[in-house]
């Protein structure tokens, strides 16, 4: 069971009973992201790379592994796609059905009490089925041996200076001993002995989010909060909550109904939107130039006008207005007439192009290309702005050559993607990237 507080650094962790036979070629790593998890024949990346310009969505490299992510209008025609050409594909409703194999919503009962020795002095908690919490446990201490009365079955946990150990209480002969266990598997039997009880979720005034307090979560397993959050957000202007939209809740009911946590239904109204200026607003002065000047760039090529005042921007179209202000927020935030725009999504090509795709559609913009022209307009201030410039170069090279050269050529970027290649050749740093590609974009480059 997890610590309501903590993310799973490797959403995939908790896939290898999913992938017990055979691995698929992508992974819905979190919803609406899809990461490559095994290799794949050149000719079926070449498919793979016509369903992704198809659906103008660019590749990129995260945590070493090709990744992808799209917006959700997007996600039922992708996987359609993919299932067109052959790729296969483990998704979340995939994963939530290998949970309810997995995790059985029964009842098994503990046994009597027992009197158990311990070994030390240090904290000992037995769980508690009926509230799923840990019960402090009151130790004796006579005649040299250290003991208490527990249930037969039931799980402990000894908290130490420097770690939590794990253990069941289980009948050896004539006798009761504490068996050490894995925490994953001996949270797994708490699921088993604990008795069924009611989360609560709210809804926004509008409908479209749901949310669940990690409060409602705590000491369920690791496997169940990965799920979670993998399908989920966090909003800081909800703390210590879960987000999910209003489409997952049953995703979100099957996968706790394994462990006997029934979803109930709270009349009270999350309030979200109303804090949409919450974070620290920053003048537009204090943006990084060359971030903001994409963003200007695309809204103009779309035939958005802009006005700039000291604090905000307003971009007009034949639809109305939009009023964009900028913040340190985590996410960004819009409400139809007034946007926050959150500074790190200036340096995130997905959620720039969201950005992107909500002031076209709400103030009724050309159609432009968006994946394919933030890949020409991106600067290269760090090394993640590099390998994002040199994937999308690559990536778009076999369908659309010409695009491949203006994406490395355009913006002053081909100086230091030449200078990084060099590098690669003479062995002084090393790439997951397609470098033969890249080379010939080069080469595509040079007088005859």
């Amino acid at each position: 069971m997890k610590n309501s507080n903590d993310i799973n650094s490797n959403p995939v962790e908790f896939c290898d009973l999913c992938f017990r036979r055979t691995k698929p070629i992508l992974c819905e790593v979190y919803k609406n992201t899809f990461t490559k998890i095994t290799s794949i024949h050149f000719s079926q990346q070449a498919k793979l790379d016509r369903v992704l310009n198809k659906f103008q969505i660019t590749p990129r490299i995260v945590d070493r592994r090709w990744t992808c992510v799209m917006d959700a209008s997007t996600r039922k025609d992708f996987l359609d796609s993919l299932w067109g050409i052959g790729v296969s594909v483990h998704t979340l409703d995939d994963h939530v059905k290998v949970l309810t194999q997995l995790y059985k919503p029964e009842i098994r009962k503990l046994g009597e009490p027992a009197t158990v020795e311990f070994p030390s002095m240090d904290s000992w908690e037995e769980f508690d089925p009926a509230t799923r919490t840990w019960v402090q446990i009151k130790l004796n201490n006579e005649n040299e041996k250290i003991t208490a009365k527990v249930n037969l079955g039931n799980i402990i946990k000894c908290i130490g200076v420097e770690e939590t150990s794990y253990y069941r209480v289980n009948k050896k002969d004539d006798s009761v001993v504490l068996v050490p266990i894995e925490k994953r598997a001996a949270y797994n039997i708490m699921c088993t002995i604990a008795k069924p009880t009611m989360a609560s979720w709210k809804t926004d005034d509008l409908e479209k989010q749901v949310f669940i307090e990690l409060k409602e979560l705590s000491n369920i397993p690791d496997e169940i909060f990965s799920f979670l959050n993998r399908l989920g957000s966090k909003d800081k202007r909800v703390p210590n909550t879960l987000v999910f939209e209003n489409d997952d809740i049953e995703l979100v009911r099957t996968a706790l109904s394994c462990i006997k946590v029934n979803l109930e239904n709270s009349p009270e109204i999350v309030d979200a939107q109303s804090d949409i200026n919450s974070g620290n607003l920053i003048l537009i002065k204090k943006i990084t130039k060359e971030r903001l000047s994409v963003l200007l760039d695309i809204i103009k090529a779309m035939g958005g006008a802009i006005e700039i005042k000291e604090d905000h921007l307003t971009v007009s179209g034949k639809r109305g207005s939009v009023k964009l202000t900028f913040s340190d927020d985590d996410k960004s935030t819009h409400d139809g007439s007034t946007a926050n725009v959150s500074v790190s999504a200036l340096e995130d090509p997905p959620r720039f192009s969201e950005i992107l795709s909500m002031i076209k559609k709400r103030l009724g913009l050309l159609d432009v290309p968006l994946e394919s022209m933030l890949s020409r307009y991106w600067p290269i201030l760090t090394d993640y702005d590099l390998k994002y410039v040199v994937q999308s170069a690559i990536s778009w090279y076999s369908s659309n050559p010409i695009l491949a050269v203006e994406i490395i050529s355009e913006h002053n970027k081909l100086d230091k993607i030449k200078e990084w290649n060099t590098k690669i050749k003479e062995g002084k740093i090393r790439s997951s990237l397609d470098t033969i590609t890249l080379g010939k974009i080069i080469k595509r480059m040079e007088p005859n």
